[in-house]
Order: C-alpha cells, then structure tokens, then sequence
C-alpha cells in the first residue's frame, strides 16, 4: 500500500495497526502530492509576532477524519531565522531520533515564508510548573540535570551520517520554551517527570568558524548573553548563560534582573553559596568564565545540590529518598562525590565554606535542621497568640476602658486594627516558619534574609507615619485631645 493511502486509511477508519512513526512517515509522504494549505484546520492561534506565528492545527482526511493535533509555524524566512528546522527535520528524516527536541512532521519553503509542522507536545512548560510546585532547590539535581542533557542534543548539532556537525544555539531558551510532561514533587518523595522537551527553535543558529557577530539579534533580555545583543558571535557558551538563568528562576521562581550584580540577587534569594557559584559562573559577562558545555554545567548543579541539600530551607527531603524515587532510569541522578565545577575553578571549592556564607544563609541552614511537622506546631502556636491579641483589640475598639472611653470609635479602630493588629501581624509573619509558604508561593522567595528585613521595617514604618498625621490632624482639629 502506498504511504498517502495507508495514511488516508488509518486516519478514517481509525485503525489502531499503525504506529505514530508511520503516520507521521504517511502524512508527510501524502503531503508532497497535495496543497498543504488546504489539508489542514487551524484550531486556535498560539502566538504572534512580527516574524512569526505559531498554530494549533489539525491535518483533515478525505473521508472526514482528521489527525492531530499539531503545531505550525510560519516564519519570515527573510529575516534569516528558521533554518534551525530545516536541519532538524533533514536529520529525522535520515533516520536521526531526538529525544529531548520536537518531531517535524513537513517543513518547505513558498517564496519567503517557511512552514514547519511538528507534532504537539504535551505537557507544561517549565513556567507553569514551577508556579505550581514551587521553587526548590531538587530542581538542581533532577530536572536541570535533564535540561542539561537536552541542550547537549542541540549542540551536538544535525548532521546526518557522513556530515561535519556544527553546534545549534537555541538562543531562546526561557522557561517558556521548555515542555516538561508527567512532573511531580513531594518533600519528602523527590521530583519525578517522564519527559522534557526544548521548544520554539526559530531563532536558533547554527555556529559558524570566524564570524564576528550575528547577522540577526533576538533573544529575551533576562535570558540573553551580552553577545546576543551585538557583542560578538554566539556559541555553545551563550547557551550556557541561559542555562544559569533558568537555574536561577527555578531556585527562586522570579527571573534574573538584567544588569544587576549576580551573586547579590543569589544572595537576596537565599540561595545557597554551593548553587550561587554555579549560577554566577554560568552567567558570566565573559563567555570565556563560563562553563564549556552543557554536561559541565549539569555535573557542577548537580555537585552543588549534593553540597547543599542538607542545608536547604525549602526542601527535608534525605538524598536517599531522592535516590529512590520513580523517576525513568534516564531522568535518574546519581550523587556525585567530589565536586566538578571545572579545572579553572577548582580554586572556588572552599567558597561553600561557612565562613564566607552570607548571615542569611547561614540563618536559612540552622532553621532547616528543625522538622517541618516541628514548624508546623510551632506556626500554630504562633496563629493562637495572633488570635487572641486580635481578639483583644475588638475589645479595646468596641468595649473601651479607661481614657480609651474619650476617643471616638473611628480612632480607636485606626490605632487598634491598623497600627495595633498591622504591628502584630508584621510580628507574627516574621515568627513564622515559612517553608511551606515559599513552596505554595514562590514569590515569597524573594523576601529572605535583608530582602525581608528591610520589607518588614518598610511596612512599619509606613503604619507609623500614617499614625503619625492621624494624631496630629486629630490634634489640630480637636478631635483628639
């Protein structure tokens, strides 16, 4: 049987015989004899922009059946980006398989549009799920291990059998554009997940002996290395900056801030010194200082998680449950036993001394010995104190005493519910052990240590000013005597 009718056949009988590689092989070969265009029903836009967009699109058979979903891009070849597709789907096509990178099921080029359809891949982007779990640092030794090893399939490059490979820079790479299927995580469990999957190659570059720069600048500013932007060409090492930064959102769940002193957002984020090491290093302005590949920069996360974990505020969980949690023997992370950052950084080693931690991190470490069932009893206590003094300025608001009888009530509400019950609410949250907060809200991450301090003395002072000009008004008015 030939490959548009064998399609044709599973796609409107709904045969179960065919496997998804060879309806995938059938609808490209029945795609070569026919008008793409009309073959398929655009479900819904997915995004936008002035070089591209992408669609959720399904291929319709001509009995009525259709097969899908799958995902369209249309780009504007004439702005030089594209090509990244093109190379994959020659590879898939010679038989080459991916694991961690999309399968192209068509692309070709009409005049100065290109159209690449690939298949959809299910999951949610790396984005998502970090606001569902959370930040933690087990993202360090499991699923950035992974990501790791999937950058390595880019930058091992395309080229079919007999070819010089060349490296691929994503130069897009964001928690957007990475697909994680099956993830979950439990303190006391680890972090499983069946698949990752890199996404969204249309800017993405294949390195080229002796160029000066690139041709066309794109990229996202929290993301993207200084040479992205016209100071030179990009290489495997522009991908590795990304990398840093993605270790940095999925450890605090806010983005890096362009511009801004590394180790010092590390700092305010309460990561620890073993993890900041590596994200500085990755994220140095001098390509030359960063990691050379990849899976160096995968090993040394991983050394620093083995560093650190014990000490980590946001998860209890013993690196022997790690080690025995379901995660496919592919995903599967082996602790290792001497650090590996680099040779040229050997000499960093006694950085995650104690003795050169920040006192915040210091603080987050002694706290992180305590259990959580611990913490949990503690917050309880904390909460009953809180209700009773909050039961106390009810009183004091509508039961007045003393000279409290010669205030009005809206005096006495302002000084009791907002200067009173805001002082002890300010008190309360300071006292409370907040790891399973940061878990449930990652932005709290960004309020550890001096970030928080300076938040809390902020806030009252705010309340005292307010305060402050009520009483005087007050005063002045002779309202208040």
């Amino acid at each position: 049987m030939s490959a548009p009718c064998a399609m044709m056949d599973a796609m409107d009988t709904q045969n179960p015989t065919y496997s998804d590689d060879e309806l995938t092989a059938a609808l490209a070969g029945h795609l070569a004899s026919l008008e793409r265009d009309d073959s398929y029903r655009v479900e819904r836009v997915l995004k936008r922009s002035d070089v591209e967009t992408t669609e959720l699109v399904y291929f319709e058979g001509s009995g009525g059946g259709s097969l899908g979903p799958f995902v369209r891009k249309r780009i504007d070849a004439s702005a030089q980006i594209g090509g990244a597709y093109e190379r994959l789907f020659a590879a898939q096509q010679a038989g080459r398989r991916f694991e961690h990178l999309p399968r192209i099921v068509d692309c070709r080029r009409a005049g100065e549009e290109l159209d690449v359809v690939m298949e959809y891949v299910e999951g949610e982007t790396l984005e998502a799920l970090v606001g569902r779990l959370g930040a933690t640092p087990d993202y360090a030794c499991e699923l950035f291990g992974a990501l790791c090893d999937a950058a390595a399939e880019l930058h091992a490059g395309f080229a079919s059998a007999g070819e010089m490979a060349a490296p691929v820079i994503h130069r897009d790479l964001k928690p957007s554009n990475i697909i994680v299927s099956g993830a979950n995580y439990a303190p006391d469990a680890g972090m499983t997940f069946s698949s990752l999957v890199i996404i969204d190659l249309g800017i993405a570059r294949v390195w080229r002996d002796g160029a000066d720069a690139d041709t066309v600048k794109f990229g996202t500013r929290s993301y993207a290395p200084p040479e992205q932007y016209g100071f030179g060409q990009t290489s495997v090492r522009s991908d590795i900056y990304a990398f840093g930064a993605l270790l940095f959102f999925c450890l605090t769940g806010a983005d890096p801030k362009p511009g801004r002193d590394m180790r010092e957002q590390c700092e305010a984020h309460g990561i620890p010194v073993p993890l900041t090491d590596v994200i500085c290093m990755a994220m140095a302005l001098d390509p030359a200082k960063r990691f050379a590949s990849a899976k160096a920069l995968g090993n040394a996360a991983r050394t620093a998680y083995g560093l650190c974990a014990p000490a980590s505020s946001l998860t209890t969980a013993p690196a022997a449950a790690v080690s025995r949690t379901a995660v496919p023997q592919a995903h599967r992370v082996q602790q290792p036993v001497t650090p590996a950052l680099s040779p040229s950084t050997s000499q960093h080693s006694t950085i995650s001394s104690s003795a050169s931690e920040p006192l915040a991190s210091k603080c987050a470490s002694l706290l992180s010995h305590i259990p959580e069932p611990v913490g949990r009893i503690w917050n309880g206590c904390v909460y009953a104190m809180t209700l009773l003094f909050l039961m106390g300025s009810h009183f004091a608001v509508f039961q007045p005493t003393g000279e409290n009888r010669n205030y009005p009530t809206w005096f006495l509400a302002l000084e009791y519910f907002f200067m009173v019950d805001g002082l002890v609410l300010l008190i309360t949250f300071g006292m409370l052990d907040r790891r399973r907060l940061r878990r449930r809200f990652p932005v709290l991450d960004r309020y550890r240590g001096g970030a928080f301090v300076e938040l809390w003395f902020k806030a009252l002072g705010f309340m005292f000013a307010v305060m402050c000009v009520v009483v005087v008004i007050g005063n002045a008015t002779g309202v208040v005597s």
